[in-house]
């Protein structure tokens, strides 16, 4: 099957996306290795919604075969491709909130299972810990979703770290709820903040894929104290 791939790139990096597949993501240094590495990487986020009970085909699909569609560069992440644009359908919500519930979920299983006293603690200098980890995905979904805004509100407070869990799971519900409620105007219209353009579709793509691009790194560093404890 073909997945027509979204290719952004900005100084020292590169990210594919695609928008038939929420939350599936290439990333590395240079293009060239971002195609590369691409199919296997859509094979292997097809093992995960089939593992995790996610369905956006009628049939199994056996092979893959990833087209480069768009192609831009800038100086920053956050471009707007032409496949951003058309307003999504309900089918297409459903999918990224299908996807975003799940990844969401997931990290706050692992969050969760961290014993507290190690969710705050850093392993060398200029790193994150769970703690941080958690509260930027929180910081940036709410982010994402303001963009559908004439106007951008301001960002949420911080919270402390005992109501970090319960307010992301209220959070989420809430964008869910505002994702789903989108008028057909609302779907197709874009909105221009700090000079960058935001649609439905492109929230519903950089949300999911944030969603799911900080569990690999938060599950090692779990890993990592859980073997320094």
């Amino acid at each position: 099957m073909e997945f027509y791939a979204l290719i952004e790139e900005w100084p020292g990096e590169c990210i594919i996306s695609f928008r038939t597949l929420p939350g599936c993501f290439s990333k590395a240094s240079a293009p060239q290795q971002a195609i590369q590495q691409a199919p296997q990487v859509v094979a292997d986020y097809l093992r995960w919604l089939k593992k995790n009970d996610i369905f956006f085909f009628e049939d199994e699909i056996t092979s893959v075969n990833v087209m480069p569609k768009e192609y831009l560069r800038g100086v920053k992440a956050g471009v707007l491709f032409e496949a951003d644009r058309p307003a999504p359908t309900d089918q297409e919500i459903d999918n990224a909130l299908n996807v975003a519930a799940t990844a969401r979920a997931q990290l706050i299983d692992l969050y969760d299972a961290a014993p507290l006293e190690q969710r705050g603690v850093t392993l060398a200098p200029g790193t994150w810990s769970l703690t941080q980890q958690l509260q930027h995905v929180r910081h940036l979904e709410s982010y994402y979703i303001a963009c559908l805004n004439e106007q951008l509100p301001p960002p949420p407070p911080p919270v402390d770290e005992a109501d970090l869990l319960r307010t992301f799971v209220e959070n989420a519900m809430d964008y869910e709820t505002l994702l789903r409620q989108l008028t057909p105007e609302q779907r197709a219209r874009v909105y221009v903040h700090n000079g960058e353009e935001w649609t439905a579709a492109k929230v519903l793509r950089r949300m999911t894929q944030h969603l799911r691009e900080h569990y690999p790194a938060m599950q090692e560093l779990a890993r990592q104290l859980g073997s320094h404890a």
